[in-house]
């Protein structure tokens, strides 16, 4: 898709569909043509037409020997948030796309005391993107119906600087949708390690594979007791961005890499969609791929146990006493509680063998993140409140909710156990709180390290599809990663 920025309003001719954002307060002030101003008059005076921001309007107009879709948005009066804008906007693309438009105008500059605004600004230009995304990849008659080209009519200076930026963060975003939405029969971990491995090909990372032998000689073995049952051999991917070349340790981003969850043998009931479980990996590989096309100067690694968790006479069991890479014996009661297993593992090696001194991880990790906090947000957890802050207010700027939950101490008393160092989880545990456990059981392993947890379970994967992401992947947390680790240098 092609996104042109054109510095003065001409008219509508051309454009299969017309997009035009109002403030509360705003008047038309565009002349497109008789027939858009007859119709832009017609719609904004129509008892459907609201002043609060989400309001979206739409009719066909003919002109120009052709009919196109007029969109009118409302942004509202200045008051909404980010998200709020995003998804009035996400709304008015979605709208395009519904009438098969291929060539969109967008005047943005009709709502400048809104629009005019970096970050909003930048966001409104990932959306063609996002919203324009199919996957296609198992159609056998595939019928296309995306964007080709959009144009963002607007004299806001360094506008071409937010473009390039909103394209690279909204292709990190869709290879992470991508890579989730294969199904794991094609994203085995090997084929995972080699989409990784062309990432860095084509960004300049430095990609690493260790396979089955290395990380038997690594001793991680919680991560290798969840791959046991499967076919399919585990490996770590390591990806190493080297920024400006400094010698300050990196920002270790963790993902998890569970290519199929079936439960094991704490079967799941469903497990239609189980191929999403390494929705954190996917966004680590995305995030990595737009780190290094932005070119940060911030060290980063990226770490993922990739692996798939099956039934067989070799997997694990419940009551199965597990031996960490770093040393500390685990008291294994749920074979569906894996994905901490994985990380527990990758994040000892961040710390260990790449020497990262702040660690982020982001999971699908548990079904209790969507019951605390909705399915709209992502748990957080953090051990460090300056890295806390820098996460919530990237995902402020990204319009990728967190919601932080309190690292209840309390709560770490379920996981003690009398057979080993700690238990991985407490099936039957009355004082709830599940996210939070299986956060404070990871923070175990981050040995004191400034840490942040993503429990991207909630957020990952959508049944139906939502204003900017069709059904599947959401690529959620690829963007999120980015702009986090872009803040942390300020």
């Amino acid at each position: 898709m092609i996104t042109t920025i054109e510095r003065t309003a001409g008219n509508a001719g051309g454009y299969d569909a017309v997009v035009i954002p109002f403030s509360a307060k705003g008047e038309y002030t565009l002349s497109l043509g008789p027939q858009y101003d007859e119709a832009v008059k017609a719609l904004a005076a129509s008892k459907a037409w609201k002043p609060e921001c989400g309001t979206v309007l739409s009719r066909s107009v003919f002109a120009d020997n052709k009919f196109a879709e007029l969109v009118l948005v409302s942004l509202g009066d200045g008051t909404a948030s980010k998200r709020q804008l995003f998804l009035a906007m996400a709304k008015a693309f979605r709208k395009c796309r519904s009438v098969c438009a291929k060539k969109i105008a967008v005047f943005l500059d009709h709502a400048k005391e809104i629009t005019n605004q970096k970050e909003a600004a930048r966001k409104f230009c990932e959306l063609p993107h996002l919203v324009s995304y199919q996957f296609l990849a198992y159609k056998s008659a595939a019928a296309p119906c995306g964007f080709e080209e959009v144009s963002f009519i607007t004299e806001m200076p360094g506008f071409e600087e937010i473009v390039r930026e909103a394209e690279t963060v909204a292709r990190g975003t869709l290879l992470a949708r991508d890579l989730v939405n294969h199904p794991s029969m094609y994203m085995t971990p090997n084929q995972l390690a080699e989409e990784a491995v062309k990432v860095g090909s084509e960004c300049g990372i430095e990609v690493e594979i260790l396979r089955k032998p290395q990380i038997e000689a690594l001793h991680m073995g919680a991560f290798l007791a969840v791959a046991r049952g499967a076919d399919d051999e585990p490996v770590v991917i390591v990806m190493r961005y080297r920024g400006d070349g400094s010698a300050k340790p990196p920002v270790a981003l963790i993902g998890k890499g569970v290519m199929f969850d079936s439960g094991g043998y704490s079967m799941k009931s469903k497990m239609a969609t189980m191929h999403d479980d390494m929705g954190g990996a996917a966004a680590v590989i995305g995030a990595m791929q737009t780190i290094a096309l932005m070119k940060l100067p911030t060290p980063v690694v990226g770490v993922i146990a990739a692996c798939k968790n099956m039934i067989s006479g070799k997997s694990y069991v419940p009551g199965d006493i597990l031996r960490s890479m770093n040393g500390k014996t685990i008291e294994m009661l749920n074979a569906d509680a894996e994905g901490r297993l994985t990380l527990a593992d990758a994040i000892t090696y961040a710390v260990r063998r790449e020497g990262a001194e702040t660690l982020i991880d982001i999971a699908t990790l548990t079904g209790a993140a969507k019951t605390s906090v909705g399915g709209n947000h992502a748990v957080l957890l953090a051990s460090n409140e300056t890295l806390a802050e820098t996460v919530e207010t990237a995902a402020r700027t990204t319009c990728e909710q967190v919601w932080r939950l309190p690292e209840d101490e309390e709560l770490l008393t379920v996981l003690k156990s009398e057979a080993a160092d700690i238990k991985s989880s407490n099936p039957g545990n009355t004082m709830g709180g599940g996210s939070i456990v299986a956060g404070l059981f990871i923070r175990e392993f981050t040995e004191g390290k400034p840490w942040a947890h993503i429990d991207m379970a909630p957020v990952n994967w959508s049944g139906e599809g939502n204003a900017y992401s069709s059904r599947g992947g959401t690529g959620y947390g690829a963007g999120l990663l980015y702009e986090t680790v872009k803040r942390l240098e300020k």
